[in-house]
């Protein structure tokens, strides 16, 4: 075992992959600004423009996915364990994908009007996306890594936000709503919602991970 190190360490060790998650990041940044953006609108013609805009970045970020995977598959020595590299860029494309497809129910479901809770839930997931973005882009400073600990503290406090907001909405929608079709349109966006502040949480536990195994 002390031979296989010895050679890691005496290897070049291929640093893009840094940036290549960085993309990734950024791919999950930019989609939830529109996922906001998407929200506050109240046409359905400038929501469909921005919905567009948000498939152009689900595409970026699948085109990330695909270079990191190519990446792992031709280098010998990596910066970050190799099962890290890969669920870190899966579960960033993931958190894009995720916003994407939510947002994408507005199209599918002709809604008209969103939930209430929509747009806080939303704010919620941009500001995991700002931390995550901020925590990958300074995963490779060793002196960074107390600051990687609290954005992923952050992330998690946001998620938890999110679920008290997401189970105090659904509560009332089942209490009040007496249209059954809008109760399970709402219900699913909520859940997309919920769901990608879910996928945040998980993006940050990978990183206390690997915070955790290069500290």
């Amino acid at each position: 075992m002390w031979l296989d190190r010895a050679i890691k360490w005496l290897l070049p060790r291929e640093e893009h992959f840094y940036t290549l998650l960085q993309r990734g990041a950024q791919c999950a940044r930019d989609a939830s600004s529109l996922l906001v953006k998407c929200i506050e609108e109240t046409d359905r013609s400038s929501r469909e423009v921005t919905i567009k805009k948000l498939k152009d970045v689900e595409h970026e970020a699948d085109r990330v996915i695909v270079e990191v995977y190519q990446e792992l598959n031709r280098t010998f020595v990596t910066p970050l364990d190799r099962s890290d590299i890969y669920k870190l860029g899966s579960e960033l494309e993931s958190i894009t994908d995720a916003i994407y497809s939510t947002a994408f129910q507005i199209i599918v479901h002709a809604m008209e009007d969103l939930p209430a809770g929509s747009r806080e839930l939303a704010v919620l997931v941009d500001q995991c996306c700002n931390e995550i973005y901020q925590a990958v882009s300074h995963l490779q400073s060793k002196t960074s890594h107390l600051d990687i600990r609290k954005r992923c503290k952050n992330i998690k406090s946001f998620e938890d936000q999110g679920d008290v907001i997401f189970r105090t909405q659904i509560a009332a929608m089942f209490k009040n709503e007496s249209d059954a079709i809008r109760l399970l349109k709402h219900k699913e966006f909520l859940e997309g919602l919920e769901g990608s502040l879910d996928l945040c949480d998980d993006v940050g536990n990978v990183l206390s991970t690997v915070v955790i195994k290069n500290s």
